[in-house]
This record gives structure tokens, sequence and C-alpha cells, in this order.
């Protein structure tokens, strides 16, 4: 999976190829224990991101400062409660879930997720 880690290109690249977008706000470097523990459970098992190449949905993470070092606005702008942050995108841009990091979940659990929020099945 090919995971795009800016912002302004993961929207661009939605929008001049009216795809659906995962975008992964995460913690920029290894300060953030949810993060660290999500990554982890992506590394462990390519579910999410075979399900992302076979449904042809665009990936992005997105490395966040910390709260206070924030001068950017992201957390506002993209309405982040909490990291990890997840937004799911559909072609049109509209958002069509958000969640944080999921309890007790695995990769599986956010491909899940995905299908719940993903209205272009439908």
């Amino acid at each position: 999976m090919n995971w795009i880690s800016d912002i302004e290109e993961a929207l661009a690249a939605r929008e001049q190829q009216q795809k659906r977008l995962l975008m992964i706000f995460k913690g920029a470097g290894d300060w953030c224990p949810w993060c660290n523990k999500l990554d982890g459970l992506l590394k462990e098992s390519a579910a999410l991101d075979d399900y992302l190449d076979a449904e042809g949905i665009l990936a992005a993470k997105i490395g966040i400062l910390r709260k206070p070092e924030d001068v950017t606005g992201i957390r506002e702008r993209f309405g982040i409660t909490g990291i990890p942050f997840l937004v799911f995108y559909s072609e049109d841009g509209r958002v069509e879930g958000t969640t944080e990091y999921i309890d007790d979940g695995n990769a599986q659990s956010y491909v899940d997720w995905i299908e719940s929020v993903d209205s272009s099945g439908l």
C-alpha cells in the first residue's frame, strides 16, 4: 500500500481521482502510545492494506504535532478529538465517518469500521 503522508496531497488526489480516502492522523514521531499500538496492529496484519488496495481506496497517514505545538490548526480543521484519528471520505469528498483507536481491535476491525460507514455500496 502506498500511504500518502501529506494532507493536501491526499485531499487533492481524492478530488482528482474521485476515489474514497482513508486518512489516519497520528503522532509525528513515537510520542503517541495509541498511535504506536495502531501502527503495530497494522504491521501484524495486511488486512487493512489488502482491503484498501482491493477496493481502490486512497490512504494517508498524517503525522501531527502534540496539541500545544499544533499552530496550523490541523485538529480544529479536521475535528480531531484524540489521536490516532481516522477520517473516511466518499468519492465526492463527504466525510462518511470518523473514529479513534478501536479498543481491543485489530487490522480487520478497521476494515469492518470502513465497511460500516462507507455508503458507496448502498
